[in-house]
């Protein structure tokens, strides 16, 4: 249990003033927002809560659900999520993903590059493309360019781009969207826990710019300066073509073609002519007549200059702007690199990495309890209230177990199946990473149904942190609830 986290990522400033005002307003004549000058502090206002509202059981509860937080919960058992989703109330749990225009950089075999809009990349990824079949297959829709197409992906040792292959795409349904304004003019449409590369490393989008939401989703301010790497500069080892000047490039012209093209020279010319980068006799109008005079024994191989490499640089995000609920997606992308570039930007892939963290167990890649949670060794007690103690023993046939569909799993996929179908065998709860947002009361109606002694162990856990962040965000509010509230199983107001 010690690898379990909660930490914010979000959260609406002086959340308690917010309490109070909206509090104040059902009583005031006048328009509060006049009155900010003389709202009492953070301190006060949260004192003026709990004895007005909270001690008192009476009043309009619903201004406690104007201020929100978003927090991030790590490293939990899948069956916890599972309990939380199903007992929710207020709470949402956020994927992340990219808004339908985003463009996703592809390499095309020439050097060239294609850009396709994600959402157009889902519709050829769900349905296929319309295909003539080949010798032993029936025409239909078929995958296979797709899978094959070359994806931009950053070397994140290296710093440089390389290419990679698509492994899934996928709708993430209606979320709410942002989009970030760079200082070069470039965009990027995304939900606020999507990862971007930052000088910090990976971050989520609301983490890397320090964003503070309003409850209708806007946006409040961002805190923080945030540089995002995106598509690279060209890098070459050769200084003539790394700083090559365009008075120095000089157009073949008409007769040129002309000539290479009657003489059948195409071949022998791309592979031995090298630019010249003199005047003839000071005309560089003479360029033609000179070539006409050169023989092929003349134009002899010459090296080839090192090829470019592309490496990812930083750029201000300028903005931070809400867009509404939209329909999202997602890539996952195949070993070793999880990122592509997305409106040229350096941004993560999806979150489902249930099957290549069995893998990586296998190859030795990760350490088995970082992927899967098995209680420690000690005493615990059962549904009916029996005690019983789970020994060491116990516990490494139980790591033994986990080891064994690990290895199964690979098997299973190495020899066809599909994720979601070899995927059944895995242990149930292997350890998981989401987004929860909620506002006032409902963090404390969620703690009113988890944190108490009958509750599953790990819930309660998981409670005694989410109420940690909880003090962090309204002190006051939640001392009063610890005090009268907290293992005690009621309903928050």
């Amino acid at each position: 249990m010690d690898k379990f986290r909660v930490e914010i990522i979000a959260a609406t400033p002086n959340p308690q003033q917010l309490v109070w005002s909206a509090m104040h307003q059902d009583y005031c004549e006048d328009f509060v927002w006049s009155q900010k000058k003389n709202y009492p502090d953070e301190t006060k206002a949260g004192e003026l809560i709990v004895k007005h509202l909270l001690a008192g059981h009476r009043g309009h509860y619903g201004c406690l659900e104007h201020p929100q937080i978003t927090v991030n919960v790590g490293f939990f058992p899948h069956s916890l999520m599972q309990q939380l989703r199903t007992h929710r109330v207020g709470t949402s749990f956020d994927v992340q993903c990219l808004a339908a225009d985003t463009e996703i950089t592809f390499v095309k075999a020439t050097g060239g590059l294609r850009k396709i809009k994600i959402a157009e990349l889902y519709d050829l990824w769900a349905n296929g493309e319309k295909v003539v079949g080949g010798r032993k297959e029936n025409p239909g829709n078929y995958q296979k360019r797709l899978k094959k197409m070359r994806l931009r992906v950053l070397n994140e040792e290296t710093g440089t781009f390389e290419t990679s292959h698509l492994k899934e795409v996928m709708c993430s349904g209606v979320q709410p969207v942002y989009r970030l304004t760079l200082e070069d003019g470039k965009i990027l449409d995304c939900t606020t826990n999507h990862r971007l590369l930052t000088l910090e490393g990976w971050q989520t989008m609301g983490e890397a710019v320090g964003l503070i939401t309003a409850m209708d989703n806007s946006v409040i301010a961002t805190q923080k300066d945030c540089f995002v790497l995106c598509n690279g500069i060209a890098v070459a080892d050769n200084a003539l073509y790394r700083n090559r000047q365009e008075n120095n490039l000089v157009s073949f012209g008409k007769d040129c073609h002309k000539f290479i093209h009657h003489n059948h020279l195409e071949a022998d010319f791309a592979e031995k002519f090298q630019p010249i980068l003199e005047p003839v006799d000071g005309n560089a109008m003479s360029w033609c007549a000179f070539l006409r005079r050169l023989s092929l024994a003349r134009l002899a191989p010459q090296p080839k200059p090192s090829r470019e490499k592309l490496k990812a640089h930083l750029v201000k995000v300028t903005k931070v702007e809400y867009l509404g609920l939209q329909v999202t997606y997602d890539l996952e992308v195949t070993d070793p690199w999880h990122n592509f570039v997305a409106n040229g930007i350096v941004v993560h892939n999806s979150f489902r990495y249930t099957g290549q963290r069995i893998i990586d167990v296998v190859n030795g890649k990760r350490d088995i309890e970082d992927v899967f949670y098995l209680r420690p060794i000690g005493y615990y007690t059962n549904r009916q209230g029996k005690r019983y103690f789970y020994s060491e023993s116990q516990r490494e046939l139980d790591l033994k177990w986990c080891k064994e569909a690990c290895l199964l799993y690979q098997t299973r996929i190495q020899e066809g199946l599909a994720e979601e179908h070899a995927r059944s065998i895995i242990p149930f709860d292997a350890r998981q990473h989401f987004v929860l947002s909620c506002n006032a009361r409902s963090l404390m109606h969620l703690l009113d149904l988890r944190w108490k002694k009958d509750a599953q162990l790990e819930a309660q856990k998981f409670s005694e942190l989410l109420y940690l962040r909880f003090a962090e965000w309204m002190p006051t509010v939640a001392h009063w609830y610890k005090e009268n509230r907290a293992k005690k199983a009621r309903l928050s107001p």
